[in-house]
């Protein structure tokens, strides 16, 4: 007769789960106990993790990279709560994550028992989704609800709790669920307005200067070639969110990158220019529209298509709402484009927008004696590893680099925490990423701060064999907080400077990773073959002067006009 645990576990197995990444604990025990034998026999994978945030981290870059949740576990107390981070950043960035909690047993719920935590008031509101199951026969529905929450609509995490009295329960008639059954859920639902399609197709038709924004809720809905087709049809520039750059081949001639705080200046001059405005798969947030009002200004009209409807009510009011299935209304709208007809050119628009990115290149692409420049960091690891090749990145200066200078070639191929911007999310994504596309090199570009904030789970990397490699850009300070600091504090920096500890090298083979400390770019070239070859997880050294900026960024609440292209620090 079946325990709960064993129930859970196979519940999961019917969802298609084959990994899982977590800690074992008091409360979650039972559920390691459970799947003893099908780790044996190569069904499920665990990952042991060194850190529960790790374990969220990883199980979120499974999901992005895999387009399938990925599902994490740990124990009742501080097992729960240092899940929170990890799925907090899942949660802004509309990632679809199943985490399985313990929990203390029912009996002494309530009653501040060894390691209880509240974690349906913890993660309320910070996932998708908390469910407190409270009888062994709510498991096998409950699991399938869990994923259907988490990957329709906009994607997100579920978190499900179970009291560890329970695991050991058993059961002898199992109804194995047909379908989800939540009540009160409902999915945001693809309505195909033929009026609404045709106002946006008329309003981009005439537009003189119309442009494309997408984020990811391309990605998720696999709308990429919509997105290209509809943008060739009629001729219109595309930008992109940060995190939406993972949506567009970046070699595609229409697209200008991404706009926004620490974005391109070019995506962003030609977002404020534009007359019409399509977005896809993103929100109005404050990091890609940093002055609401400096947009709203521009009088242009807004077309949002959205899976999300509550989208089209914040921030910027949208002259035209589509919500559904980008693919699918992207597929109407393109029909409806092409029976009423293109009636403009728009080779002015396309040479204006061109030359905002020629122009702006003088400020990018510099050379300094003596220093690797981050800009040509990008680039010569871009062109060392695969075109499909997946990168992760950490969060600080190195993350606002490769916003502005990584190419992304394949969707779904750049990951980062966007949102949240959560340091310490890129070595444990790599690893997440990697399980679930082991065909693909995976490399984290991380920086020296954000890489120690998890970098302990180097020694899970090591001992699962999960060969990601991860390039470090050492300045030896927490470079974005310094850089503010320097630039809009007086030069009043204080608590960022690291000392010379650790030596990432001597770090990595500690761990029993291969260590690289670089000093030129044909390095950087030769350490990365090196590793992609060894197949064996890789840290890469890469020095980056203190001094150097994050460019081109905005004042504090700046607007997009008044982006920051040359150091303020040096005479012209």
């Amino acid at each position: 007769m079946p325990t709960g645990a064993r129930i859970l576990v196979d519940s999961l197995k019917r969802e298609g789960v084959k990994v899982i990444f977590g800690i074992p604990g008091l409360s979650n025990m039972q559920i390691y106990d459970a799947f003893v034998e099908d780790l044996a026999n190569g069904e499920l994978r665990h990952v042991l993790m060194r850190h529960e945030q790790a374990a969220a981290h990883a199980a979120d870059g499974y999901a992005r990279a895999s387009g399938v949740p990925g599902v994490c576990t740990a124990t009742s107390g501080p097992g729960t709560t240092n899940l929170t981070t990890g799925l907090i950043t899942a949660y802004w960035d509309s990632s679809p994550v199943i985490a399985i909690t313990g929990n203390v047993p029912r009996s002494v719920m309530g009653k501040m028992a060894f390691q209880e935590a509240d974690a349906m008031g913890v993660f309320e509101n910070v996932t998708k989704y908390v469910i407190g199951i409270k009888r062994i026969d709510e498991i096998p529905q409950w699991i399938k609800n869990a994923f259907y929450i988490a990957t329709t609509g906009r994607p997100g995490p579920v978190v499900i709790d179970i009291p560890r009295d329970i695991f050991y329960e058993k059961m002898e008639e199992i109804k194995w669920p047909e379908k989800p059954l939540v009540k009160g859920y409902r999915d945001f639902q693809t309505r195909i307005d033929r009026l609404a399609l045709k106002k946006a197709a008329e309003i981009l038709i005439n537009a003189e200067r119309p442009i494309i924004l997408v984020g990811t809720g391309v990605v998720w809905a696999n709308a990429t070639p919509e997105v290209l087709e509809l943008a060739e049809l009629l001729h219109i520039p595309i930008v992109s969110t940060f995190p939406g750059k993972t949506a567009i081949p970046h070699d595609h001639p229409l697209y200008f990158g991404p706009m926004g705080y620490y974005g391109r200046a070019e995506a962003s001059m030609a977002a404020l220019e534009s007359d019409a405005m399509l977005v896809v798969g993103a929100r109005f947030s404050d990091r890609t529209f940093t002055s609401y009002d400096e947009m709203v200004e521009t009088r242009k009209k807004f077309i949002m298509v959205n899976i999300d409807p509550t989208d089209g009510e914040k921030a910027i009011k949208v002259d035209v709402g589509i919500y559904g299935n980008a693919k699918i209304i992207l597929r109407e709208l393109i029909k409806a484009i092409t029976t009423l007809g293109q009636k403009r050119d728009r080779s002015a628009w396309l040479k204006r927008v061109k030359e905002y990115k020629e122009y702006y290149s003088q400020f990018y692409y510099t050379e300094e004696n003596g220093k690797l420049k981050p800009w040509k960091i990008m680039k010569t690891i871009r062109q060392a590893l695969p075109r499909d090749a997946i990168v992760t990145t950490g969060v600080g200066q190195h993350q606002m680099w490769a916003e502005v200078f990584w190419e992304v070639l394949e969707p779904r191929t750049f990951l980062t925490s966007s949102g949240m911007g959560t340091m310490g999310f890129g070595l444990p994504a790599a690893m997440g990423a990697k399980l679930a596309r082991s065909d693909k090199v995976v490399v984290d570009l991380d920086g020296d701060g954000s890489f120690l904030m998890t970098g302990t789970n180097l020694a899970t990397a090591v001992d699962e064999h999960i060969p990601v490699i991860s390039v470090i850009f050492d300045n030896r300070t927490l470079g974005l907080v310094r850089q503010v600091q320097d630039l809009f504090f007086g030069k009043r920096i204080v608590g960022v400077d690291y000392g010379p500890s650790p030596d990432f090298v001597k770090l990595a083979e500690a761990f029993g990773a291969l260590g690289f400390n670089v000093t030129t770019y044909e390095d950087i070239e030769k350490s990365l073959k090196s590793a992609i070859k060894e197949d064996i997880p890789a840290v890469i050294r890469v020095p980056v002067d203190k001094e150097e900026l994050a460019l081109p960024t905005l004042p504090p609440g700046g607007r997009l006009k008044q982006v920051i292209l040359r150091d303020p620090r040096k005479s012209s």
